[in-house]
């Protein structure tokens, strides 16, 4: 993806319209969000009273980071998102916290040059948002929160991915348009067809700008990268958590 691929896609939730169903949307299309993120907290081998610095890679509405900070409250945390009006909302869901959080606009490319301040992190983690990179710049990514990691410092993120299998890819996400309808029914009192949800999903990728590999990719690319302690922690079909240490 080039950086103006990329800032097509931060662009796209630059959008008020998506922002203004963003969290409900996501829990139509990831209903395991809020299980993926407190194992994400679980896995940071901190005490809680520790007062550790973390960097989260796209904060979103600040979802992930709000889940942080109820188990570490003492943690100072750098907020990233490439678009403006994410973070505009992840303020408000933060409001309690906001005197310990350093937000930055900056895509991911624009990391090594905007956010030079950081290093000696006890943590980054990151939530549905690295799925966007292609293979080449996730290696540039993963080397770049390597170097601004203390030692023992965890690297921790929350993805979707793709099967290796083809015929498994297919069985997840029929599985994903099936319970998206029935959420879709509980939380939205929206009647779609399964092949309506296919195409809106379809359509949701291409505008997103979805790149996922699959999760033994994800894994040797931290390798790769120099951490250790690499391991997928919790997976469910499309969704997994991994990381590692460094």
């Amino acid at each position: 993806m080039s950086e103006n691929d990329q800032r097509e896609s931060a662009y796209a939730f630059n959008n008020s319209d998506i922002i203004a169903t963003y969290d409900l949307d996501m829990d139509v299309w990831h209903p395991n969000r809020k299980h993926m993120a407190l194992i994400a907290r679980e896995i940071l081998p901190f005490d809680r009273s520790e007062n550790i610095r973390i960097l989260d890679l796209g904060v979103g509405t600040g979802y992930l980071t709000h889940k942080i900070v109820e188990m570490f409250p003492s943690a100072s945390v750098v907020a990233i998102d490439a678009a403006e009006m994410m973070i505009d909302k992840a303020k408000i869901r933060l409001k309690e916290q906001l005197g310990q959080i350093t937000f930055k606009t900056a895509t991911f490319q624009e990391l090594p040059d905007k956010v030079k301040d950081v290093a000696g992190l006890d943590a980054v983690v990151s939530a549905f948002a690295l799925h966007h990179l292609l293979r080449e710049e996730k290696l540039k990514l993963f080397q770049y929160v390597h170097s601004m990691l203390k030692p023992g410092g965890w690297f921790v993120n929350c993805d979707i991915f793709n099967a290796i299998d083809p015929a498994n890819e297919a069985l997840y996400r029929r599985l994903l348009y099936k319970g998206t309808q029935e959420r879709s029914r509980s939380l939205k009192h929206e009647e779609k067809s399964l092949d309506y949800i296919a195409s809106e999903y379809t359509s949701k990728e291409k505008r997103d700008g979805d790149n996922p590999l699959s999760i033994t990719e994800e894994t040797q690319l931290l390798t790769e990268a120099g951490f250790r302690m690499v391991d997928c922690f919790w997976k469910e079909y499309r969704e997994a958590v991994y990381g590692g240490t460094k």
